[in-house]
């Protein structure tokens, strides 16, 4: 049975991505974006990247 690993690719583009959005959103990282003083959209900016960085690899992995 042949293995290709370009089945492998999507997977370890998500492992990754979910590592980031981990590292983004429990980390110590946490309290510079959910700072008080700091400007009320820096969450939903952090959001928007990472949903951002997701259709972009959706659309990047995607064959015709």
């Amino acid at each position: 049975m042949h293995h290709s690993k370009d089945n492998d690719k999507p997977i370890d583009k998500v492992i990754l991505l979910l590592l980031l959005a981990l590292f983004l959103l429990v980390s110590p990282f946490m309290a510079w974006w959910a700072n008080p003083s700091a400007p009320w959209y820096r969450p939903y900016l952090i959001w928007l990247f990472i949903i951002a960085l997701t259709w972009w690899l959706q659309h990047r992995t995607r064959r015709p």
